[in-house]
């Protein structure tokens, strides 16, 4: 019986960088040579345009990679309306285009059995932290205490009792739009100016500096507006002054691949993008037990069950001590590895459904 499989995703970022994941995953399907395969690759502009290629099979997998260009040109800007980056009008912009582009798939294939390798339903909830935070405590998948914050006063009043906070944007990624508070500071890699969050306009190195005393309510004001996250910092251990935590990858119900990101213990992201660094397994072997490991492997599989994504990285952080692992964040498009041949593993299984 031939099977059908489409693959949807843009093969440039920005029209010049290639998108790797995509890219290498459509390079694997070529490579496999399958007599029983009925293999379409298109972007997402053909599929807003209707142009759906015809399948002959009656079953169809559908893998979707990140929408770059949609992302670049319909969300992730600024000089539209008063958006910073990650808040609700990312979110609404995401879900109105993931949306149409189901209902348009669902239209084109309404004789056959469509199966996503990722559900949309799935994958726009993992966007939304918000959400996900919902899901994991319905689930009991312990992750950061989350906060209902109305003023900024009940920030002060959280700090004052000894906690720490990050402050998040409900839809943002790669460790951009972050702030830490504690009683002594704030810290954000936002810029700051005239009264404003400005949003900076590249992915890598937002540094972070600290908000003044006399600027603190106004810009505290500002993200509580944008429906931003309020969680309490966790703690996480700490090896030769850095710190560290995990990205996990599920690939339906198995764990290929994991590994551990650093930074200075001072730092409050250890994302690659924001100069986090990926160790090496030998490295932080020595400092982290294989009953650690499997807790964290195992944290992974339940939320991958839970969430009901067939491929996720899971970013997994343990509290002092390795007292108790937590869920930081799930990504239904987690990026491309150089160490692992990700998108090659992903491409056998899904061949092998």
């Amino acid at each position: 019986m031939k099977k059908g499989l489409l693959v949807i995703g843009d093969r440039k970022i920005n029209g010049r960088k290639l998108a790797p994941s995509f890219n290498a995953f459509v390079e694997h399907i070529r490579k496999s040579k399958s007599s029983n395969l009925e293999f379409q690759i298109i972007s997402y502009n053909d599929v807003l345009a209707k142009k759906l290629p015809a399948f002959s099979s009656r079953i169809l997998s559908v893998i979707l990679f990140f929408p770059f260009e949609y992302w670049n040109k319909n969300i992730e800007v600024y000089n539209r309306d008063s958006r910073i980056y990650g808040d609700r009008k990312f979110g609404e912009e995401y879900k109105k285009f993931f949306k149409r582009a189901e209902r348009l798939i669902e239209k084109k294939y309404h004789d056959k059995k469509i199966k996503y390798v990722n559900p949309l339903k799935s994958s726009l909830l993992e966007r939304d932290k918000k959400e996900a935070k919902i899901l994991f405590k319905k689930n009991n998948i312990p992750t950061a205490r989350s906060f209902h914050i109305k003023t900024p006063d009940n920030i002060k009043q959280l700090v004052k009792k000894g906690l720490s906070l990050y402050i998040k944007p409900r839809f943002g990624s790669m460790g951009k739009g972050i702030t830490y508070v504690n009683e002594n500071l704030i810290s954000t890699n936002f810029l700051f100016r005239k009264g404003k969050i400005v949003s900076r306009k590249y992915d890598c190195n937002w540094p972070f500096t600290k908000i003044s005393e006399k600027s603190r309510n106004r810009f505290l004001k500002i993200l509580i507006s944008k429906d931003f996250i309020f969680e309490e910092a966790i703690e996480p251990p700490v090896y030769k002054g850095r710190r560290f935590d995990f990205r996990v990858y599920c690939v339906y119900g198995g764990v290929p691949y994991y590994y551990a990101k650093s930074m200075p213990a001072f730092s409050p992201v250890t994302n690659w993008a924001q100069g986090g660094r990926i160790e090496k397994k030998a490295y932080f072997s020595t400092y982290v037990s294989e009953s650690e490991i499997k807790k964290a492997r195992f944290l992974a599989r339940k939320v991958t069950r839970t969430f009901n994504l067939n491929y996720v990285g899971v970013d997994i952080i343990f509290s002092k001590r390795f007292k108790k692992p937590y869920v930081l964040e799930v990504h239904s498009f987690p990026g491309f590895e150089k160490r692992f041949d990700l998108m090659g593993y992903l491409a056998k299984k899904v061949l092998e459904r």
